[in-house]
Parts: C-alpha cells; structure tokens; sequence
C-alpha cells in the first residue's frame, strides 16, 4: 500500500470504494442553517480537527463518509452550529466527474466549464439525492488552467470552482434536503 500524505484518509464511500481525501479536497456542505452559517474556513478548520481524531487519536487509516459526517456534525455543534446528518442509502448519491466537465469545455474554456457545471449542478440537485458528489476537483483543474504542476493559478481557479459550487447549491430550493461534496 503507498502511504498517504500526513492529511489524508481513505474515505469509503457507500458502494465500498476507498478515495484518500484530505481537507483541502473534502468539503462537506450540510444541509439547513449550517450551509448558509458556517464560514469556508471554520468548516476547513473542523474538518482538518476530525481527520486529526481518526487518523492520530484513533489510529485509522480508513473511515466511511458517515463517520466522517457525523463526527463533523458534532464538532460543529460543539461550536452552536446546528448540522443534520442524513443517513445515505444506495442510490441516493449522484457522482459527477469535473474531469470529464473540463475535458467537455470547448473554445470558451473556463466561460464553458462553469456553464456546464452549473448546468450540471441544477440537473443533479432536481434529481432530489440525498448527497451530491464532485470529484476530480484537481484533475480539471490542472486541465482547465493547462498546468502539469500546481501553481497558485490552479489554487485560484479550485477556490473559484467550490466558492462557485457553494453559492449555487445555497440557491437552489431543493438544497435543504441534499448534501454537497466536492474533492
């Protein structure tokens, strides 16, 4: 097995795939006041605590999305901060990869992409799952911005994407019932 980065963890999600994530690719939007009260950073700073408490405290190197969650929802409530956690069943998650979004992205590029995901995000969402999930947030990024390497244009460009991904799914009806991932 290939050790992880010091703030990763393999995270099974439900139909039992392990993905190593890390803070900086794992976000959680959770339904109800927390997704329009916490702040980007208390949420990063959160989440950063419970990968610490598996991954150090526990000694895990694998947990599941509900555990994952669930010990965010209560940090947060920790904090005042109320977080519902929904309880996800098979096929109520709806993937969609951002790689194939950007690769889809013709002469107008970025303009295209963000069209495409916000299109992509409304048919996702009408679809009433339980949780939504982009993945691949990396890989389009370096494809959109043309880089090999991370630079600080991609860290840009990925702040953009999820700024963007929040603000919509915060304005769609049917985001009170849907939990949003982006990594």
């Amino acid at each position: 097995m290939i050790a992880l980065h010091e703030d990763f963890l393999l995270v099974e999600g439900p139909e039992g795939v392990h993905l190593p994530c890390s803070v900086d690719h794992l976000t959680l939007e959770f339904i109800g006041q927390a997704a329009a009260s916490v702040e980007p950073e208390i949420l990063k700073q959160a989440a950063a605590g419970v990968l610490h408490y598996f991954k150090h405290e526990q000694g895990r190197q694998f947990i599941t999305v509900g555990e994952f969650t669930e010990a965010l929802a209560k940090v947060l409530d920790g904090f005042g901060i109320q977080a519902k956690v929904m309880e996800v069943q098979e096929g109520q998650v709806r993937t969609s990869d951002l790689r194939a979004l950007a690769a889809g992205a013709g002469k107008l590029g970025e303009l295209e992409f963000f069209q495409q995901l916000r299109t992509e995000l409304r048919q996702r969402m009408s679809e009433r799952p339980r949780r939504i999930e982009f993945l691949g947030l990396r890989g389009c990024v370096k494809q959109l911005t043309g880089r090999k390497h991370w630079c600080p244009a991609c860290e840009r460009l990925q702040g953009w994407i999820v700024e963007n991904l929040r603000r919509w799914y915060q304005l769609e009806p049917e985001a009170g019932g849907t939990a949003l991932v982006v990594r």
